[in-house]
């Protein structure tokens, strides 16, 4: 929503002032034949499959037992490793 815009003085304010301030901005892109961009939620639940060959996830288990930790910390750890993730 290009140049919607809002303030408040409190975060109770702010958020009647973002539902206001978006409903306006709507009303005015539909006046003008603006485009109304598409509302686009990523929900990101921490949890993908992934198929893998069986000697793959025999080895992975083999390793994880051997490390005495859960395979899924086992993945959770390289994958983030080889990713660089510091998060």
């Amino acid at each position: 929503m290009p140049g919607c815009i809002t303030q408040a003085e409190t975060a109770d304010e702010a958020l009647a002032m973002i539902e206001d301030a978006k409903r306006e901005w709507i009303e005015i892109a539909l006046e003008q034949g603006i485009e109304i961009p598409e509302l686009v939620k990523e929900d990101y639940s921490g949890k993908f499959n992934v198929w893998v060959p069986k000697s793959l996830r025999k080895y992975l288990a083999e390793l994880a037992k051997k490390e005495n930790i859960s395979l899924n910390q086992l993945i959770l750890y390289h994958l983030s490793r080889s990713a660089g993730f510091k998060g």
